[in-house]
């Protein structure tokens, strides 16, 4: 298998993203210790791929090309290159994926048709926590309540949950947000949620999912792994009981399923998925998407095909709201795509400790902040997203989902629904609270929806940067008095973005020195601890290594975490002080 760019989901706390999420490509054969690395910052290839092809120049290597015309044929581009295979062509944004020699890469990005050159390589998620599960076994699911037709108005004396409280949220359903007392639940809103698949048949969403599939490595819309699922119902989740609740329960959801049943996908995936609501927008009036995903190799917005094709439905007049990531204070945590694009609305997650009241609120530990390699502020804004219950998939057969398998003591007693932690969760919030201002005004602009969360948010105790929480209740009291809808994101440095223009633009200036000085790529990054013979085998991420059995037990037993086995420098004592993990704390 060719190597590709990853794909992780932040769905429970902590995934083994934090082992992977910025190292997850390597050459064919890590360089020695003694191996200077030198890279090419005006060659339009990505660092990673200039590696590649040092240390290993006969390996193949898949890669997204994007090309400077859309009206350029991608089969005469590739032409010119020796060994150069197409095998898909993407409408979101002027790229097309391919198969190639390391060693063919300089002449490939040497091509004037040739705007840059990415890597596109493949992951399993696997969910977020240091107190893996080892494998437990779920109980079977049992079969779904009968699905019952959203209420006209949701009463939430019953729910077992506090964050639609803690968001606002309940303040919209009872009318009393608005200056006119109107109810808000999301009703004739649609929003898209690109993930893992959705469990469509679940009581929780009754009716209101319509699941489609864009993973050639699947066969149903459902959810195998069961992070979509889960996702989906924080937005618009309304059980039978009328205990779990989602922020906007009676908005529409359309599930675009990128990844396979166990969780794996690409960013080529991630790209065909924008591509499906891109060109079904305005017949299925999709007025928002959900990303609880991102990149697993860092990159500037500017060259991103992911965050081009962002930008691209955001002039389309579609909101995009994606989860910051679970890298903590990490230095590069919020480099990925798209959370680091200055215009998707980027989601952090907030710890409501389980309460209504905010002064015991505090920023997760896990959860990306930072500055993006162009000099933006992220997150915008942060949501609860600690301990979340939503909807638990039955998995695609009935036998039970990965997460339900692997967090079985997360599962609450009516065997429905799991209880989950990340920005993964936070991000579906916003989702939600935009479903709920769009039924208000219907007019508003993603500029304006932006504007309206960001300056309506609240502080909250310990907030270590500009990013305050969501509240609901102010943004629809806001938005009867919108901004204006001309916005151009301001960096803290850097160059701001030309408004209207596409992000791709390529002028050698966006490789900061500080990253692209060759320090991150060369051998103490990829020094064989991470990338040991044992588990790359030359083209592909051995199967047995994602298995679930290295990440067992005996794998977090301290003994990895030794000083000999990491620099001190990614994960200093302040974060790993014990407290921060222990079970009663995050689970």
């Amino acid at each position: 298998m060719p190597v590709r760019r990853s794909i992780s989901f932040f769905g429970s706390v902590l995934a083994a993203t934090l082992l992977l999420g910025s190292a997850l490509v390597a050459p064919a054969a890590a360089a020695s210790s003694s191996t200077v690395v030198s890279l090419d910052p005006t060659q339009k290839l990505h660092p990673l791929l200039q590696y590649g092809a040092l240390v290993d120049p006969s390996g193949l290597v898949q890669v997204i090309v994007q090309k400077n015309r859309p009206d350029l044929v991608s089969d005469q581009v590739a032409a010119a290159v020796p060994d150069l295979h197409v095998s898909e062509d993407f409408q979101s944004v002027p790229a097309f994926v391919a198969t190639l020699p390391y060693a063919s890469l300089a002449a490939l990005a040497a091509n004037p048709n040739v705007r840059y050159v990415s890597p596109d390589s493949p992951v399993q998620v696997i969910p977020s926590t240091f107190l893996h599960a080892g494998g437990k076994s779920a109980p079977r699911p049992p079969a779904p309540k009968p699905a019952q037709p959203p209420k006209s108005g949701f009463d939430p004396s019953h729910l077992l949950t506090v964050y639609p409280f803690v968001s606002g949220a309940t303040e919209a359903w009872t009318g009393a947000a608005s200056r006119d007392h109107h109810s808000e639940t999301g009703e004739k809103i649609t929003v898209a949620v690109i993930d893992s698949g959705v469990d469509s048949g679940l009581s929780d969403f009754a009716g209101q999912v319509l699941a489609v599939n864009v993973n050639p490595n699947s066969s149903t819309a459902g959810d195998g792994y069961g992070h979509g699922t889960h996702v989906a119902a924080i937005i618009n989740g309304h059980d039978a009981d009328g205990q779990y609740y989602g922020i906007a329960p009676a908005a529409t959801v359309i599930s675009v399923k990128i990844a396979d049943d166990q969780g794996i996908a690409y960013e080529s995936d991630l790209l065909r998925g924008l591509d499906w609501v891109g060109a079904n927008r305005d017949a299925y009036h999709i007025r928002a998407v959900n990303l609880s995903v991102s990149s697993g190799v860092a990159s500037s917005y500017s060259v991103s095909p992911v965050d081009a094709a962002v930008e691209g439905l955001w002039r389309a007049n579609v909101t995009v709201v994606a989860a910051a990531g679970n890298l903590g204070s990490a230095d590069d945590a919020v480099w990925y795509a798209p959370g680091n694009d200055p215009y998707a609305i980027t989601v952090g997650c907030l710890d409501d400790n389980q309460t209504v009241e905010s002064a015991d609120d505090s920023l997760c530990p896990i959860s990306s902040r930072g500055v993006t390699e162009d000099g933006f502020a992220k997150p915008d804004l942060v949501a609860s997203g600690r301990k979340v219950v939503s909807a638990l998939s039955r998995g695609v057969d009935g036998n039970g989902s990965v997460v339900g398998a692997e967090f079985a003591s997360r599962i609450t007693s009516d065997g429905r629904h799991i209880r989950l932690s990340g920005t993964s969760m936070s991000a579906a919030m916003v989702t939600g609270a935009i479903a709920l201002l769009l039924q208000h005004h219907d007019g508003l602009a993603p500029a304006q929806l932006k504007q309206l969360l960001i300056s309506s948010s609240t502080t909250y105790p310990g907030e270590p940067d500009h990013a305050g929480a969501l509240n609901i209740a102010a943004a629809l009291a806001a938005s009867d008095h919108p901004q204006s809808n001309h916005y151009v994101p301001l960096p803290l440095t850097g160059t701001a973005p030309s408004d209207g223009s596409d992000a791709l633009v390529w002028d050698g200036s966006r490789w900061a020195n500080t990253y692209w000085d060759g320090s991150r790529w060369a051998s103490s990054y990829l020094d064989g601890s991470r990338w040991a013979g044992a588990t790359w085998d030359g083209s592909r991420w051995v199967s047995a290594y994602w298995d679930g059995s290295r990440w067992a037990s005996a794998y977090w037993d301290g003994s990895r975490w030794a000083a000999s086995d990491l620099d001190g420098s990614r994960w200093a004592s302040a974060y790993w002080d014990s407290s921060r993990w222990a079970g009663s704390a995050w689970d």
